[in-house]
């Protein structure tokens, strides 16, 4: 019997539309759980505050900027890794380092928050040096908890191998468990939930997500199932680069969307 679930939406926040849809599956009540993007749309946050039944996160951000972010540029993930190479990296982590700190004071100031549970946009903070950064701010911005997306390995079938996302998450995947060896071993006390959602990141259906908590369930733990249920329209196409416009608006979001509102997907959380 697993101890709960949190059916976690990532995103909330980016911007009206993603909340809107992201809170009707709140009302529904199968999200329970969500992290949330400061610097875009604040209309939804009032209807979350003081939640009790919510579990809420900070969703760190570097790959987006937001008006009047302290970025010097998007930073993508593979920038992020490569610039622990640069000769001017002090200068990039001293950049990053106000930013991840600003957006932390601002999510507990916004939330009424003393302590912080932190994950991340597009996972960034699996990177070594961006982890280590937030594993030394432990102690001075009272974070309690920090997301570790690693899970076990599972498929439901085999033409998985031949779609080009779930492939492209295999990579995520595997490079995650890599880099978390070079993680600070105090990270580990942060660790508070399992994990399930990485290898089906952006096509998540119903057999991958019971599938994936059954393989991914510890008695001794909650676990965390992330899912993408907040999906944008062309009223919004002038809020995003296009890469994340064709990300936000894809059918595949809108399918997470219909699974996260589903009565099928309640009726089995309600088995646990």
């Amino acid at each position: 019997m697993i101890k709960k679930i949190f059916f976690h939406a990532d995103d909330f926040g980016r911007s009206k539309i993603i909340s809107k849809n992201i809170y009707l599956c709140i009302k529904k009540k199968i999200i329970n759980s969500l992290s949330i993007m400061i610097g875009f749309d604040e209309t939804y946050f009032k209807k979350i505050k003081g939640n009790n039944n919510l579990n809420i996160r900070l969703h760190i951000n570097l790959t987006e900027k937001y008006k009047n972010c302290s970025l010097i540029e998007n930073y993508s993930f593979l920038k992020l890794f490569l610039i622990r190479f640069y000769p001017n990296f002090s200068y990039h982590k001293k950049i990053i380092k106000k930013e991840v700190e600003y957006q932390i004071i601002f999510f507990k100031k916004k939330f009424d928050l003393k302590k912080i549970q932190i994950d991340s946009h597009e996972h960034i903070h699996v990177i070594p040096w961006i982890n280590e950064i937030l594993v030394n701010m432990k102690k001075k911005h009272d974070i309690v908890e920090l997301r570790n997306p690693i899970e076990r390995y599972h498929y439901i079938k085999i033409n998985n191998f031949i779609n080009t996302k779930f492939l492209s998450n295999m990579v995520k995947f595997y490079l995650i468990k890599f880099f978390s060896i070079f993680h600070n071993i105090k990270k580990n006390t942060l660790i508070k939930k399992n994990f399930t959602g990485l290898l089906f990141t952006g096509f998540q259906n119903y057999d991958s997500i019971t599938n994936g908590i059954i393989n991914n369930y510890d008695l001794s733990k909650p676990i965390e199932v992330l899912i993408h249920p907040g999906f944008t329209n062309k009223k919004e196409i002038e809020l995003f680069k296009k890469k994340y416009f064709d990300y936000y608006s894809s059918t595949e979001r809108i399918n997470e969307f219909k699974l996260a509102s589903s009565s099928k997907m309640k009726k089995f959380l309600k088995k646990f």
